[in-house]
C-alpha cells in the first residue's frame, strides 16, 4: 500500500521535476526494502505456490517499469531487447520476477551513475534465456565461486541473499543461472528456463527434489 500511494504521488507531481526527484527516492527505497523482505521469505523456505503459463515478455517489461525509479534515483538506465512476439514459459510469475529484481539491484550496486543495464530475452532450441548485462566493476575471480552462497556479499549493508534466492527459484523452475564477469568490465548473468512443453514437468520434478511443497499444475 505504501508503494501504491507513492505511485499515485508520482503521477501527481510529474510536472514538478524537483518534487518528482524526491518521489523517485521514496519509490526506490520502498522497492529495495520490498525486495529484501521477499528474499528473506524465499530463503526461509516459502514454497512456489503455482506454475502456470506465463508471458515472459510482459513480465520483463513490468519488471523494468517497476525498477525504473531505482534506476533514475541512481542516475542509470534500463534497456530491454526482447524477441518479437510473446515468449511463453511455465513459471510462478511473482517468484521469477523476484529473481529479475535481485539481478537488477545487484547490477545497480555495481555500476556508477550513467551506467546502463541491458536485459535481453530470446528463445533457442533448448530454452528461453534471459540475460542481464551491466557496465559495473565486475566480480573478482576469487569471488566467482562464492557469489551464490547465502550470506556472501561484497556490498556493505547487503544481507547477501539475492543470488542464493535467485538460484533456488530458478532451479525450482527446472532452469539454471550462470555468470561470466571480468573485473573492471561488468558482469553477465544468464537465466535459462525450459520451454513450455517440458518446463512444467521439469519444474515440478526439480521442486519436489528441492523439497518445495505446494507446487501444483
Amino acid at each position: 500500500s505504501m508503494d501504491l500511494f507513492a505511485g499515485l504521488l508520482a503521477d501527481s507531481v510529474d510536472q514538478y521535476p524537483e518534487t518528482r526527484q524526491w518521489v523517485d527516492h521514496l519509490q526506490s527505497g520502498l522497492r529495495q526494502v520490498s525486495s529484501t523482505v521477499h528474499n528473506t521469505l524465499h530463503f526461509q523456505g516459502a514454497p512456489i505456490p503455482r506454475l502456470e503459463n506465463t508471458n515472459l515478455t510482459r513480465l520483463l517489461r513490468e519488471t523494468a517499469e517497476f525498477l525504473r525509479p531505482v534506476a533514475r534515483q541512481k542516475g542509470m538506465r534500463i534497456e530491454l531487447s526482447l524477441d518479437a512476439g510473446p515468449l511463453s514459459i511455465v513459471a510462478e510469475a511473482l517468484s521469477l520476477q523476484q529473481v529479475f529484481f535481485n539481478l537488477a539491484l545487484n547490477a545497480f550496486r555495481a555500476m556508477t551513475p550513467g551506467g546502463i543495464l541491458n536485459i535481453t530475452a530470446h528463445r533457442d532450441p533448448q530454452a528461453v534465456r534471459v540475460t542481464f548485462v551491466d557496465q559495473g566493476c565486475g566480480i573478482p575471480v576469487e569471488d566467482l565461486s562464492r557469489i551464490f552462497a547465502p550470506g556472501f556479499s561484497s556490498h556493505a549493508g547487503s544481507p547477501g541473499l539475492g543470488l542464493a534466492v535467485g538460484r533456488k527459484i530458478v532451479e525450482a523452475h527446472g532452469g539454471s543461472i550462470a555468470v561470466t564477469s571480468t573485473a573492471g568490465h561488468g558482469s553477465q548473468f544468464i537465466v535459462s528456463l525450459p520451454s513450455v512443453r517440458t518446463g512444467l514437468e521439469t519444474g515440478l520434478e526439480t521442486a519436489a527434489e528441492a523439497g518445495l511443497s505446494g507446487v501444483t499444475a
